[in-house]
């Protein structure tokens, strides 16, 4: 009589649970979903740096929404299948992330930050990185400070030529980057001063 009444009283727990991870599963899913195009658009460093990539947002939203199956039903004909995509799905992302993903994603890690003079509320980020053998650089700039923050890319390089290797990047003003590559080549990009956008790209080569 007591587990009897026990698993009574559980029942309203799980399933309250169950309805906050289904909650958040679907806004994962959404979030997988629009959460890069919006980052691209609006170039919030808020962002920029959560949605990436898609493949976190997307790992979360298949372990939520398959635990929250788990909680709201025991009838095994919906359990089975939906824990099985569910669980199918997790481990390729999961492979995608750890195997795959650190291959060909570029792996990247900060390894400058600089800030502009003038005291502008902006600086510039360096970023190493790799594809398979081949070094990788990129700079952005982020203007701005809190959640206005915005997050802007500025240059990339690619080093399978050693030529190309970015071998120093400066402030040439308030207003400007200066890159430096290894062959010599010094090139100036414009900022907008007033939201330090980049008047173009640099990639290299």
């Amino acid at each position: 009589m007591t587990i009897t009444v026990d698993i009574r009283k559980d029942r309203p727990r799980r399933r309250v649970l169950g309805r906050v991870l289904l909650a958040g599963g679907v806004t994962a899913g959404v979030a997988c979903a629009v959460g890069p195009e919006v980052a691209e658009s609006t170039r919030l460093l808020v962002l920029t740096t959560p949605f990436e990539y898609r493949w976190p947002s997307f790992l979360a939203a298949v372990v939520l929404l398959g635990t929250a199956v788990w909680l709201l039903t025991d009838r095994t004909a919906i359990r089975v299948p939906t824990l099985t995509v569910c669980v199918v799905a997790a481990c390729g992302a999961l492979a995608f992330g750890l195997l795959f993903f650190p291959l060909f994603g570029g792996g990247w890690e900060e390894t400058g930050r600089k800030a502009a003079p003038g005291g502008a509320e902006r600086y510039l980020v360096v970023e190493e990185g790799a594809a398979m053998i081949d070094p990788l650089w990129r700079v952005s700039v982020v203007d701005g400070s809190g959640l206005g923050a915005h997050h802007w890319p500025a240059g990339f390089f690619n080093g399978d030529a050693a030529d190309h290797a970015l071998l120093d990047v400066s402030w040439a003003g308030p207003d400007a980057l200066r890159f430096t590559t290894v062959d010599g080549t010094v090139t100036t990009v414009r900022l907008d001063p007033g939201t330090g956008k980049p008047e173009r790209k640099l990639s290299v080569p």
